[in-house]
């Protein structure tokens, strides 16, 4: 599930009358809250462009239950808002990239292992400087460690697991509308598990909180209910989009200084303990069915 925004907003400006194009590339959209809610988590995005002339223009977008759109809007400030764009929530499947993935046997030795050599590497070669290059990227592979141990770990788990599967095909607002033939099933067996296999591929397993929907629905887990500070790993995963995406710069302009060895080092220690509670979950559920 991921935003999308197409096409032109025009924007006349309240002292000027004049009219000023915004391209639907210039939004970089970013998920910015998530509030509990009956239904599960409530999550937020919002682009922000700051423009020469018209200043902070936001657009925000509400998904709640997972995966739903349930409402927007379009801030322009004092003035008029001639033309909006088109923006919503979209489920893209990339089933060409995956194709050829294999599994790991342990994704949690795979994030261990990276754990103890990104801390290595930050002893040895990392600054006290908040701003240095090699502490960012070092701070940007931990927080990717733990969207591929997300990634692998659950879906290892639904495709090990009949009932898992089922409760996700079942309540996933996405996989739900799929439907089949029997000829289809007939002709391809393993038609059913293909499709789930793709559809949890193509999750961003930056999105915590459709991720903690994912794993609650199919296994039961509300991961973020184990996060030592959720609102910590939240921050992490804005930063690590600003590092990757912005090279250290966050969206109001500043460059980021926050990288120093021992913030880098606090991250990575509040990301291993929250990998650690979510595999004893993992584990502790009771043997799948096949």
């Amino acid at each position: 599930m991921k935003v999308y925004s197409r096409g032109v907003a025009r924007i006349r400006h309240k002292n000027t009358g004049d009219i000023y194009d915004v391209e639907s590339d210039e939004l970089d959209w970013d998920a910015v809250g998530a509030d509990e809610r009956q239904m599960g988590l409530e999550t937020r995005y919002e682009a922000l462009v700051k423009h020469p002339e018209l200043g902070r223009l936001t657009w925000s977008l509400w998904e709640y239950p997972a995966g739903i759109e349930n409402y927007n809007q379009t801030d322009v400030g004092e003035h008029e808002l001639l033309a909006d764009f088109e923006y919503g929530l979209e489920h893209e499947p990339e089933p060409d990239v995956w194709a050829d993935y294999s599994l790991p046997d342990n994704p949690f030795t795979i994030f261990m292992d990276s754990y103890h050599h990104t801390g290595d590497l930050l002893a040895d070669y990392g600054s006290e400087n908040g701003a240095h290059l090699v502490n960012r990227m070092i701070f940007s592979h931990q927080v990717t460690a733990l969207e591929a141990y997300l990634s692998d770990t659950l879906t290892k788990a639904v495709l090990a697991d009949r009932t898992a599967k089922a409760r996700l095909m079942s309540n996933d607002a996405e996989l739900s509308k799929e439907r089949f033939s029997l000829a289809e099933i007939a002709s391809d067996p393993g038609l059913v598990e293909s499709k789930v296999r793709e559809y949890l591929r193509s999750i961003l397993y930056h999105n915590l909180p459709k991720v903690d929907f994912l794993y609650s629905t199919a296994l039961g887990i509300r991961i973020l209910g184990l996060a030592k500070d959720k609102a910590l790993l939240f921050k992490a995963v804005m930063q690590r989009h600003d590092c990757v995406h912005r090279n250290g710069i966050d969206r109001d302009g500043q460059r980021l200084e926050v990288f120093t060895k021992r913030y880098v080092q606090d991250t990575a220690d509040l990301i291993k303990a929250f990998v650690m509670k979510i595999e004893n979950e993992v584990r502790s559920r009771s043997v799948p069915s096949s």
